[in-house]
């Protein structure tokens, strides 16, 4: 089966559209979601009732989509983050809402976990070491962890009683899964790239050739920045659209 992957669209909607469009043209048959899919961005409304549109959605909940729905405090947030919240609540529509309150912390099926931060701490656990591999290695049982909420492209891997292998994934990369081996996968950000690289960030899971690949799109950064400013979000956020951190 082949799966798209992404995370943490965070009300990006051009960025969604255009990595929507690229994973089409592997003719997915599903599509697993690590979360936050509102957050920071100007068109909540527009990427929850498209990401739930897709066939076979497979979706697990962030901490902005928690906090929208008042599962997590505000105050867990920095200050620019906690005005973006206050502007989708403000924003979110009943359809969007009733849409994320129907996603799990965590979803298990077939070899595959599913959680936004990681399996011991789902919502807020910023899952990016080695050590933090191992800690967290009893919480899932699957040979493989999709993973968000860091906005960095990696995949962990352990093979045997040896310490987790981590690598930064750039475009184009394909990881062929071995036998015996268990991974993490971080698809990187839709609409929030955190390692200094503007461009989406998504890939494609096949679980016949056994293979995760990785893609980083252009897509037009300026017209969401200018979105975001016409709707009152902060200027920090907007900057960091730009520069991919």
């Amino acid at each position: 089966m082949i799966y798209g992957v992404f995370s943490d669209v965070h009300a990006n909607y051009d960025a969604l559209r255009t990595v929507l469009k690229h994973l089409h043209s592997f003719r997915p048959e599903g599509y697993l979601c690590c979360g936050d899919l509102v957050g920071y961005g100007p068109q909540p409304n527009e990427c929850v009732e498209l990401c739930f549109a897709l066939p076979n959605f497979k979706c697990v909940i962030g901490n902005h989509d928690m906090s929208v729905l008042d599962r997590l405090p505000v105050a867990w947030f920095n200050s620019s983050a906690a005005e973006a919240i206050a502007f989708t609540i403000k924003t979110l529509s009943p359809k969007a809402r009733s849409l994320l309150e129907t996603m799990p912390l965590s979803l298990d099926f077939g070899d595959i976990t599913l959680v936004h931060g990681s399996p011991r701490n789902p919502a807020e656990e910023y899952l990016l070491t080695g050590e933090q591999f191992l800690e967290n290695a009893d919480f899932w049982k699957t040979q493989v962890c999709f993973v968000g909420h860091s906005h960095v492209p990696l995949a962990m891997s352990r093979a045997g009683e040896k310490f987790p292998e981590i690598t930064a994934l750039r475009h184009g990369e394909k990881i062929l899964l071995e036998p015996r081996t268990r991974y993490i996968f971080n698809p990187g950000s839709v609409g929030q790239p955190r390692d200094r690289n503007n461009r989406a960030s998504c890939g494609i899971f096949d679980t016949e050739a056994r293979t995760f690949e990785i893609f980083r799109l252009e897509y037009k950064v300026q017209k969401t920045q200018e979105l975001m400013r016409r709707r009152g979000l902060s200027e920090l956020l907007i900057e960091r659209l730009g520069n991919g951190w």
